[in-house]
């Protein structure tokens, strides 16, 4: 059978979209599907952190991505007096990713930087009004059946379809409920006039009757989600959303640019794969907003997986796409869980406490995948910079690459302290920026830069002897 790519991708959201940067940049030929006849023009998603950031630098999109969002200072839970319960307040310097912690951005916006990315390439073909039918996996290639009729096949298919994954469905796959789920009220405004009494942090109002969350968005547009307690509500009136907003907000000072009502869910599909076939971001898991990692996770799971089906094409075991989802679904896990908590907070807590608990952002490690985990393996490693400002993972695009202080290793700022501080000689950095390998130094093994070329982004030479665990 004539493969008409080697990749297809069903759904053209920024998990979709940002998955065939990444294999078009890997010099993979990729089809991209969309039901809809263009991209959606109005806010969804609204934050992501530095390690998305990172990967949008990884297929050459950091600067754009930095020009169109805005740092993020933070944000702030408070009770109904405005006593500060949580400061999760986040740095306004450049972080360990070698970028900001948290940004702001306006989902269009970002999506038109994703889309104008992919035509740099001649290997990609995009598909609007492009609806699935049908899927068939024979366990060499995947064809899909257009609701048009035309079909179309690839060696692997990744379903970016969203919650309402029609991928999902052929794998034959439910999302697991985890115990949320509320419905929310999502207001988008676009303000008239300069309102800087509303303040630059999100603030999560904790309170058991009427929990709302502020957001500042870039430019001039600001978010308010408001739970709803009639679960039954599937509509509110233009009125409505304006007597919800009287406290903060008027028509005088903005204008609605969207309002709609939503159910914040946790949930998490058993299985992200079956045969040829992958799922990715709301496809594979739902998470409500509160830590704003919704589309971060999509995002990440589209990173771990694009090197490895690269490697697969270019020869590598086939049994490393088990590794997607041993290692994916417990970073996952461990988002959706901290964020359920944080939902807790905001719907049950409205006395004040004596003391403001300061909380730090998380980074989860990977989950088993490429091996047992020994030191610092599995979890990202720090993005140093050169002698001459670069940033490291521009030194070998899309490769693998060591950090040591072998004089024949890459010249990187800081690596040494750090080294020194997880007591190792040298580490292996994944083309995804995660840690696969490391030298203690207490072990006499032979350095990774001695069996490890850093020009090399082979797989197979890379780790000759790594066991995978699906």
């Amino acid at each position: 059978m004539t493969q008409n790519s080697e990749i297809a991708i069903v759904g053209m959201g920024p998990t979709g979209v940002t998955l065939a940067n990444l294999l078009a940049n890997r010099g993979l030929s990729v089809a991209i599907f969309e039901k809809q006849s263009k991209p959606y023009a109005l806010p969804r998603a609204v934050h992501f952190d530095g390690e998305v950031m990172r990967i949008f630098q990884s297929i050459g999109l950091g600067s754009e991505m930095s020009d169109t969002s805005r740092v993020n200072i933070g944000m702030l839970f408070k009770d109904l007096d405005s006593n500060i319960l949580i400061d999760w307040s986040r740095s306004q310097t450049i972080g360990p990713m070698g970028w900001y912690e948290s940004y702001r951005f306006h989902q269009p916006d970002l999506e038109t930087v994703l889309q104008n990315g992919l035509y740099r390439f001649s290997n990609v073909k995009t598909f609007y009004n492009s609806a699935v039918r049908k899927i068939s996996d024979d366990g060499e290639n995947v064809t899909i059946e257009l609701e048009s009729g035309e079909r179309h096949t690839s060696q692997f298919l990744i379903g970016c379809d969203g919650a309402q994954s029609n991928v999902r469905e052929f794998l034959n796959e439910e999302l697991v409920d985890l115990g949320f789920m509320q419905k929310w009220l999502v207001i988008d405004l676009i303000l008239k006039n300069d309102r800087p009494d509303l303040g630059n942090h999100t603030v999560q109002i904790c309170d058991p009757n009427s929990p709302m969350t502020y957001v500042r968005g870039t430019g001039k547009r600001r978010r308010w989600e408001m739970r709803l307690t009639d679960e039954t509500v599937s509509k509110i009136s233009v009125e409505d959303v304006w007597n919800k907003l009287v406290k903060w907000i008027s028509p005088d000072d903005a204008e609605i640019e969207r309002s709609a009502i939503y159910t914040f869910k946790s949930s998490l599909v058993k299985k992200w794969s079956r045969g040829n076939v992958f799922l990715a971001g709301d496809a594979a898991h739902l998470m409500p907003p509160f830590m704003g990692q919704g589309m971060c996770a999509g995002i990440r799971d589209v990173a771990n997986l694009a090197w490895k089906l690269a490697a697969v094409i270019n020869g590598a075991d086939k049994a490393i796409l088990n590794t997607y989802e041993s290692e994916r679904s417990p970073n996952v896990r461990e988002f959706i869980d901290l964020t359920v908590r944080l939902g807790q907070i905001i719907n049950q807590t409205s006395k004040s406490q004596k003391e403001t608990t300061k909380m730090e952002s998380i980074l989860p490690s990977l989950g088993p995948g490429l091996g047992l985990r020994d030191n610092i393996e599995g979890h990202l490693a720090p993005q140093f910079l050169s002698i001459e400002s670069d940033k490291a993972d521009d030194l070998n695009p899309n490769g693998f690459y060591p950090l040591s202080n072998q004089k024949n290793g890459m010249k990187l700022k800081g690596v040494e302290p750090w080294l020194n501080e997880n007591n190792i000689t040298s580490a292996l950095v994944r083309p995804d920026g995660y840690i696969l390998e490391t030298v203690s130094k207490n072990k006499m093994q032979n350095n990774i830069n001695y069996r490890f070329d850093s020009k090399n982004n082979d797989l197979i030479k890379a780790v000759p002897s790594r066991k995978f665990i699906g």
